[in-house]
């Protein structure tokens, strides 16, 4: 049986309270694809809130564009996959407030810089590059390398890279039941914060893949871009492949 996904009215509060917390996002390093597009509709209201465009600029290294329902382009991200599939180096602009991201990975640590919004002051920090460790849309990678695992059901920790906070917190791969609408036959794992703090901030992300090719279906959590106001909206993102 699959599962709905809804936050409860307590969760929506700590989620405002905790806005600049967590970081949960997606980008799809797949050479069979020259483009894929993600739909953002909101878990809520059901409304399309804007879309992304992934697409490969050379070995390694993709981009991907955040647009408004009218097609105006607000947010660019590039990723660079070149050192790590699972810790990549990207950086992250967002236009609606300023917002910036900027993580490097370089000796052995991850220089990051991050700015709130066009107002704030930009925080610059290093952590210490350790195993486990996932950056960003590097999650997708670690799933795919350990599909056979998740599959059969084991549980798998990793330290899950916050920029806001310029440091990681422990987050939890596991098998899971789909969330309803889910295309029939998926695959559907939870990544869920280990902490009980922050397991009140924030329901799992579930992502669903198609077992043929492994490739993304549905991303199903809290988005890695805010709105024009700054706040991380749940979202439910469809993929496209072109």
């Amino acid at each position: 049986m699959k599962r709905s996904f809804e936050f409860l009215p307590q969760q929506r509060f700590f989620i405002a309270a905790f806005c600049a917390f967590l970081f949960s996002s997606v980008c799809l390093a797949d050479t069979s694809f020259s483009k894929i597009v993600g739909s953002a509709y909101s878990v809520e209201t059901g409304a399309l809130l804007y879309r992304e465009t992934h697409e490969k600029l050379a070995d390694g290294t993709y981009s991907v564009e955040y647009s408004e329902p009218d097609g105006r382009v607000f947010g660019h991200k590039t990723l660079n996959f070149s050192q790590s599939m699972i810790t990549p180096s990207f950086s992250q602009l967002n236009e609606r407030n300023g917002e910036k991201i900027e993580v490097t990975q370089s000796g052995g640590k991850l220089d990051v810089v991050y700015q709130e919004n066009s107002a704030g002051k930009e925080e610059k920090a290093s952590v210490k590059l350790a195993a486990g460790m996932v950056v960003d849309a590097g999650f997708d990678a670690f799933i795919k390398q350990y599909w056979d695992a998740l599959e059969a059901g084991k549980n798998m920790d990793i330290e899950y890279l916050v920029p806001s906070k310029q440091t990681t917190f422990t987050f939890r791969f596991s098998k899971t039941t789909c969330v309803e609408g889910t295309q029939d036959g998926a695959q559907c794992f939870a990544l869920s914060p280990v902490s009980w703090l922050v397991k009140l901030a924030v329901d799992p992300i579930v992502v669903a893949y198609d077992p043929a090719d492994k490739s993304l279906l549905r991303f199903t959590g809290r988005a890695n871009i805010c709105d024009a106001q700054g706040k991380y909206q749940a979202v439910d993102i469809q993929y496209h492949y072109m």
